[in-house]
């Protein structure tokens, strides 16, 4: 089922074990999936890929940046201020979550993602329906 079928969804994730499974369940469900590592040329690949439906954004990279950093970046840019960013990560849903609705996230998917479950989710949050999931359902 192509659940995402020509959505337009950029994952910045550090772990190129995350980024494969994440990237091939987005392939499987038809979506078109930019990748991006955070750092140099961030901003050029992201403008590149436009338009964008969502950003999926990891909360935890190497030398204590986190995604809330990277949300404030990305947000600081007028052009790229307006697209819904989702946090994924395995930090401590307790912890991320108040913060990232707080933050401006439109939601929080807990690693690992479910592989049937995480498309429907991700097009709930594109149909601007929120997702808090506290904990991974396999």
């Amino acid at each position: 089922m192509l659940t995402l079928k020509n959505r337009r969804i950029e994952l910045i994730e550090d772990n190129p074990g995350n980024v494969a499974v994440i990237a091939t369940i987005l392939d499987l469900s038809g979506a078109k999936v930019g990748l991006a590592a955070w750092g140099a040329g961030t901003f050029t690949r992201l403008r590149e890929f436009m338009p964008i439906d969502l950003i999926l954004l990891d909360l935890m990279f190497p030398n204590g940046v986190t995604g809330f950093d990277i949300f404030d970046q990305i947000h600081a840019h007028t052009d790229l201020a307006e697209i819904p960013i989702a946090a994924i990560s395995a930090m401590d849903p307790s912890v991320a979550v108040p913060r990232a609705r707080q933050k401006g996230f439109i939601g929080f998917i807990a690693k690992p993602v479910n592989f049937d479950l995480f498309p429907l989710q991700l097009e709930k949050l594109m149909n601007h329906e929120p997702i808090w999931q506290m904990q991974s359902r396999h």
